[in-house]
């Protein structure tokens, strides 16, 4: 099935690479559960890989979850044979506050950080955007916790997707030799789906221009009233263009029905806003309006960005917000980039609109530029580097 949220698609990608390279002894999956007041681990195999369930809360103590997990990779370490020094692989930060001393590791942060975030948006704005203030609580004092234990340990290492998290830990005081960039793993899906919404396809195809985003989550990281506003500014132009909106679950309208409410009467007829689509159904879409669309990046603050990026290696013509709070804007050319206002993105659709190439030929053109960059094979190669060089430096260290 396709992962939901891009740091489940990053570690499946980081799982392939070790296993294709011998070096996967399997894989931890935790699991809360606030009936238990002790950690619980348990052996099973899921899809062919041995994996380790360990099932703990919050509330117990530091000590209890770290022996678990040692405990977790020990087992998984005997289930394969191997010998020497293990090093664990973090996901995410969530459990990083946890770690067991004895081991090396890496982590890979993916969420953004809440103490950079407050630091850039004002207050009100980090509650809509975490969910809740009790929300980011959480989420704060478990990254600083994880983060001071990275400060301090010269065996902990980042595995690092984006360089607005290598900004961040660097000024928070993490040694820079600890850290190592990979680029983003795409792997395109070489057969497309075809699009089974049928009046999703028509709205698609009937359509002069179409312009588009698609996220797992309509929230106030994505922004995508931005894209709206400056969709129904250009058309106030005379782009006759229709706006596609895809996101949230399919039984959850409320935040596309704010959306909606944002487009004027005369113009509501071409506004679409639909639940997100599984992978497979996002590029069957992108195959379908490779000719006669732009896909829209809005975010007001991205660690990455896999969907424009899929997008644009899709061949569809992309824009994205020039903002260095979006990771993914370090990929796209000038000529591609908008300022994050309604005015801003109008001028940019007006732009790729009235360009004599046209935007298959726009798309095709930027497709070669990212490409170049951005491949499973260039992350596989990143990865293996940074994972050799970490093990080489934990071994130093263990002399």
């Amino acid at each position: 099935m396709p992962a939901n949220v891009g740091a489940t698609s990053f570690s499946r990608s980081v799982l392939r690479c070790l296993q294709r390279a011998g070096l996967s002894a399997g894989i931890i999956l935790y699991k809360r559960d606030e009936r238990l007041d002790e950690p619980r681990v348990d052996i099973v195999c899921r899809s062919g890989v041995i994996c380790a369930i360990l099932r703990f809360n919050f509330d117990m103590s530091e000590g209890a979850v770290s022996r678990a997990i040692a405990e977790a990779a020990t087992l998984l370490l005997a289930e394969h044979g191997m010998n020497g020094q293990g090093m664990l692989y973090y996901q995410t930060d969530a459990l990083l506050g946890f770690h067991p001393e004895e081991f090396a590791c890496c982590v890979t942060h993916h969420g953004p950080f809440v103490y950079d975030f407050i630091g850039t948006f004002p207050a009100v704005a980090t509650g809509r955007a975490f969910g809740d203030a009790g929300k980011a609580l959480h989420l704060l004092k478990h990254q600083e916790l994880g983060l001071s234990k990275v400060r301090s340990s010269e065996r902990m290492f980042v595995l690092q997707h984006s360089h607005l998290q290598r900004e961040h830990l660097v000024s928070r005081g993490v040694d820079e030799r600890r850290i190592r960039a990979v680029r983003p793993p795409i792997a395109l899906i070489e057969e497309p789906e075809t699009l089974e919404d049928e009046n999703l396809r028509a709205f698609a195809e009937d359509a002069e221009l179409l312009v588009f985003t698609a996220v797992a989550r309509l929230d106030y990281f994505k922004n995508v009233e931005l894209l709206v506003d400056g969709c129904v500014q250009a058309r106030r132009r005379g782009v006759p263009l229709r706006i596609l909106v895809v996101g949230d679950g399919t039984d959850d309208d409320v935040a596309r029905e704010g959306l909606r409410a944002r487009v004027p009467a005369e113009h509501a007829a071409e506004f679409m806003a639909i639940g997100k689509l599984s992978k497979p159904q996002l590029y069957a879409l992108f195959g379908q309006v490779r000719s006669n669309g732009i896909f829209v990046c809005p975010s007001r603050y991205e660690t990455l960005g896999i969907t424009p990026l899929e997008a644009a290696l899709s061949g569809i013509c992309t824009l994205m917000t020039d903002s260095d709070k979006v990771e993914a804007r370090r990929f796209f050319p000038a000529a591609h980039r908008f300022g994050p206002s309604s005015d801003g993105l109008a001028d940019a659709i007006e732009r790729m609109h009235a360009s004599h190439l046209g935007v298959e030929q726009l798309g095709k053109e930027l497709q070669a530029t990212i490409s170049a960059e951005i491949s499973e094979e260039n992350f596989e190669r990143d990865t293996l580097s940074a994972w050799r060089h970490f093990s080489r430096a934990a071994q130093r260290l263990n002399v």
